[in-house]
């Protein structure tokens, strides 16, 4: 039996919510305090050492940054040239850190069945028998596109930078000389990360692209920890190119590899399904967004980040109540009206 975490107060509100989720928090859902007007900078602040950073996932992402850079990689002077041997190390450390953090909040959350339907935004299961999935398994079709094609493309452009550190083409930043801004740069990643994710799932959601290639991930309408990169290679490509910034940007190797970590892992996080993970009914790491989940339910909203207020700037951003989602499906009746 599904345990319904939704208090009454939701339910007074939203009297609709629970037909519409097994949980859900409390709406409206807000969007990170990071960059308002007028500014609230102690809000930001809470939130970037609450939920934003150090009891959230990205600090594991931090931390893995961190392990790479010390002990799992040859010299930068290595780098300076391209050659099968240390190019495939990075790949393998990518998958590794993929299989290892996907498929472990796999096998907690879906296999395990260790948190039940405690803090799980949909009650029904991942599909095992559906066309639409390749070998007709959400999941087995999930890990394919995340291993065969994500993980090749993500790390074909992270050597590329890392190739541009070896050779003065990627400007580095020194800890020792600017520790300040060392650390800042990883907020200031996640913030442009924000912006470059908004312009690419926006373009694409124009329907030629949206039918060539960002449907792969879409098939995925209930969404779990492999279905967080599962794209079509096209989109891959579009997607891991914001590493790109780092030939523009004052950065160290250490935050390449946190952006690349963030960029693979925290997806799995994300679509996992869950608010949290529990133990013992107590709430250790924030995981999956429900700003997100909205737009795999909804697609035509929320097509950032809830980090950034993009979606509220440009009109699409959906907060969860019901209100929301009867002017959303009034839009899209008067889209293919006009189609």
């Amino acid at each position: 039996m599904s345990t319904d975490h939704t208090n009454s107060h939701d339910l007074e509100r939203e009297p609709n919510l629970r037909k519409t989720w097994n949980w859900s928090p409390q709406v409206p859902i807000d969007l990170a305090p990071i960059i308002e007007w007028p500014p609230r900078p102690l809000a930001a602040i809470r939130f970037l050492l609450g939920r934003g950073y150090v009891y959230s996932t990205a600090a594991i992402f931090i931390l893995l940054a961190i392990l790479t850079w010390f002990y799992l990689l040859p010299p930068v002077e290595t780098w300076a040239t391209f050659s099968v041997g240390w190019v495939l190390r990075v790949a393998l450390i990518n998958l590794s850190f993929l299989l290892l953090y996907a498929g472990g909040l796999h096998l907690y959350f879906h296999v395990l069945k260790k948190q039940g339907h405690s803090h799980r935004f949909e009650q029904k299961e991942l599909d095992r028998h559906n066309r639409k999935f390749l070998f007709n398994n959400q999941v087995h079709d999930n890990i394919f596109f995340c291993c065969v094609s994500g993980i090749p493309i993500s790390t074909a452009w992270q050597v590329l930078v890392m190739w541009g550190y070896a050779n003065g083409y990627t400007p580095w930043l020194a800890w020792e000389d600017h520790p300040v801004l060392f650390a800042l740069m990883f907020v200031l990643i996640a913030l442009l990360n924000s912006m470059h994710f908004y312009c690419i799932h926006r373009l694409l959601h124009w329907p030629p692209l949206f039918r060539l290639c960002h449907s792969v991930h879409h098939r995925n309408i209930n969404i779990g920890p492999w279905s967080g990169i599962s794209m079509h290679p096209i989109e891959h490509v579009l997607y891991f190119s914001v590493y790109a910034i780092h030939f523009v940007l004052l950065t160290h190797p250490v935050h390449l590899f946190y952006h690349v970590y963030f960029q693979t892992l925290s997806p799995a996080s994300s679509h996992s399904g869950y608010a949290d993970l529990q133990i013992r009914n107590k709430s250790v790491f924030a995981l999956g967004d429900f700003f997100h989940q909205l737009h795999h339910r909804y697609f035509d909203c929320n097509y950032g980040t809830s980090f950034m207020a993009w979606d509220r700037w440009f009109g699409t951003f959906h907060d969860g109540t019901e209100e929301a989602t009867t002017k959303l499906r009034e839009y899209q009746l008067r889209r293919r009206e006009v189609r």
